[in-house]
């Protein structure tokens, strides 16, 4: 990304050459272990797609607000990836500007309107991706749950899905927060919003197959579902009861949140043509590279600036670092996987064994020379 020189510089040029020193040094160590992780980039092989809850993106109440290096820090994350997901994000669209301007005016973003009530928490939902290899494809949308017999709840925070395209593939991309509710696996609202949730999808997407005009699609689900166990969770098993799938690479992964317990974000397939093809996945844990447990002494300066009663008020200077330290980043890591986009050499293959079925006509092989 651009923004190394004017950043570093800025640092020196304000009188403080020790943070620029930390700066520079926390980027190198941080794209080294992004490098070591996460597949390269490429121009037309395969998309890298990733989700992240960054944890009240644009708020300053609770622990005062984000360090600009945070940013820096979030951008460098983001822009490993080709598409990412991103829920939480504030009705106070300044720090996200300012992540948009890192990443620089190849990157585009589609954002929802906050939503209203109190249990919405005046969230956002947005997708970021790199122009230069996903091309957004006009289909953008909060989805609206059916009233029943049963009374549905429409979810505090509408799912919102949005298709693309990348290479060979069309895929529509629907990120969820579902609600959290009790501190427990299994609460019946957020089980019920899963499965609502699930259903429309899986009934939306069937009804495309069969559409005549309609191109042959797959929706993939993803964000914050607040699923707290690895497996066995009745929030999984609405996924799986609604023909969603958990990629394979995925089923192994550690847990997404801080503090390695809980399996909060998911990736799931809703593939009947069974085009989807994962190859890699993994959860970046970006601890100990950034603000890192042994990082205390160098943020009392800034934790004194933006909490200072909080922090010197407290008991325990480290607890209170590690809850800072989730404002500065987030109380998740990123979730990702890599999906095949070129198809090319399968098509070929196809056409040229049709050509030499019984039905069809033989093609001769040109000579070289000829």
């Amino acid at each position: 990304m651009p923004y190394y020189k004017g950043v570093i510089d800025q640092l020196k040029n304000d009188g403080h050459p020790e943070e620029a020193c930390k700066v520079a040094d926390r980027i190198l160590r941080l794209r080294t272990k992004l490098r070591n992780e996460i597949p390269d980039r490429n121009v037309d092989h395969s998309v890298l797609i990733a989700t992240w809850n960054l944890r009240e993106f644009g708020r300053n109440e609770k622990c005062g607000q984000r360090l600009g290096e945070s940013i820096l820090y979030i951008a460098e994350i983001i822009s490993r990836f080709d598409i990412v997901a991103i829920q939480e994000v504030n009705e106070r669209l300044a720090d996200f500007q300012f992540l948009m301007e890192l990443l620089g005016r190849w990157w585009e973003y589609i954002v929802t309107d906050v939503t209203p009530g109190p249990s919405g928490n005046r969230e956002r939902i947005a997708f970021i991706y790199d122009s230069r290899k996903l091309r957004f494809d006009h289909l953008a949308g909060e989805l609206s749950l059916a009233q029943t017999k049963k009374g549905t709840r429409q979810p505090a925070r509408s799912p919102f899905i949005c298709a693309f395209r990348t290479g060979w593939r069309r895929i529509s991309l629907c990120s969820v927060h579902i609600y959290y509710g009790s501190a427990k696996a299994d609460d019946l609202v957020r089980v019920e919003e899963i499965r609502e949730i699930a259903s429309l999808l899986d009934k939306r997407n069937r009804k495309r197959q069969e559409t005549a005009d309609g191109e042959p699609d797959s929706v993939i689900l993803l964000g914050d579902f607040n699923i707290f166990n690895k497996s066995g969770d009745k929030t999984i098993e609405a996924l799986e009861k609604n023909h969603f799938v958990i990629p394979k690479p995925m089923l192994d992964l550690p847990a997404t949140n801080l503090g390695g317990d809980k399996y909060f974000d998911r990736i799931a397939f809703h593939d009947p043509t069974g085009k989807l093809r994962s190859s890699r996945a993994g959860v970046f844990d970006f601890t100990s590279v950034l603000y890192a447990e042994d990082d205390l002494s160098l943020y009392e300066n800034a934790m004194t600036r933006s909490v200072e009663k909080k922090f010197k008020s407290s008991k325990k200077p480290g607890t209170f670092f590690r809850e800072w330290r989730t404002f500065q980043i987030s109380d998740h890591l990123p979730l990702w996987v890599e999906l095949r986009t070129n198809f090319a050499e399968a098509y070929l293959a196809k056409a040229m064994r049709a050509c030499q079925s019984p039905g069809g006509k033989k093609v001769a092989s040109s000579k070289a020379g000829s």
